[in-house]
């Protein structure tokens, strides 16, 4: 049985995308927050999304509405950091599960108080030193998904953890000879071999980009199934990602303390025109 740590679990993955110009150059130097500026230029992007990280959970707050009608959210939060170092271009999108709504107009105000909720955190982000792009400041935008998991009224078994944080990650069947800590890049690197097998450009798409990302959030349960699929970019193109991603096999589940777990990630789907 899983210990539920907190009142609601929440995640915070981190999967940061540049524009299409931007991923034809170097990146060099990511935004920098104040308390990362003592860091060397090489571990600034990891010192990123630690502080990052804990300004999330230090600012995450459950909206008392959604506790009131128990609903569980997936937002989405898209912002750039921009040339002076401020927040900018922030927006947020959500999918909710765990309720039905038979009202579109519903739907929509439970969708805005995550939305709100979300954009509340990334607005209190402190000013930063701008990011670089072969030595000129640019603006430089991200994507984090943050989860608003509700426990389970049965039991205290809703913990669910990012990829990175468990001791096992899941394993595709017929795994041998890998060791926990090598067993999350396998797990990456497996499912991105998955993804490359199946994926398919949408033959009928009018998308006039030769390439489109799409970012799936996955959460492979502790019975090493996965349930919970959200995804965010173009129609026609999560579509066909979902459909990559439904193949996926059942896997042996994550462990923590030899426990199984269920564990959290972003797939990032690269969608390329051939020529």
């Amino acid at each position: 049985m899983r210990k539920k740590l907190i009142m609601f679990s929440f995640i915070v993955l981190f999967q940061f995308t540049f524009s299409q110009e931007s991923q034809l150059v170097e990146v060099e130097e990511f935004p920098v927050f104040p308390i990362c500026s003592l860091v060397p230029l090489s571990m600034q992007n990891i010192c990123f999304e630690e502080t990052i990280s804990e300004h999330i959970a230090n600012n995450f707050v459950y909206p008392k509405a959604a506790l009131d009608i128990r609903i569980s959210r997936f937002p989405q939060v898209f912002f750039e950091i921009d040339i002076n170092g401020k927040v900018d271009k922030l927006f947020a999108k959500a999918s909710l599960v765990g309720v039905k709504f038979d009202e579109q107009e519903a739907l929509l105000k439970a969708n805005q108080i995550f939305e709100q909720a979300s954009i509340d955190i990334i607005n209190k982000l402190p000013l930063m030193k701008p990011g670089k792009v072969n030595g000129e400041i640019a603006p430089f935008p991200f994507q984090i998904p943050i989860t608003y998991r509700l426990p389970r009224l049965s039991d205290n078994s809703n913990q669910v953890y990012p990829i990175d944080s468990v001791e096992w990650a899941p394993l595709f069947p017929e795994t041998n000879d890998i060791s926990s800590d090598e067993s999350k890049s396998y797990f990456k690197k497996r499912i991105e071999d998955h993804v490359k097998r199946y994926l398919r450009f949408p033959r009928k798409s009018k998308n006039i980009n030769d390439l489109v990302m799409v970012f799936v959030e996955i959460v492979v349960e502790n019975d090493g199934n996965i349930y919970e699929i959200t995804s965010f970019g173009p129609d026609e193109f999560r579509k066909e990602a979902e459909r990559v991603v439904k193949k996926i096999p059942p896997l042996e589940p994550g462990l923590n303390n030899n426990y199984p777990v269920a564990v959290s990630y972003t797939i990032p789907v690269k969608f390329k025109r051939k020529k």
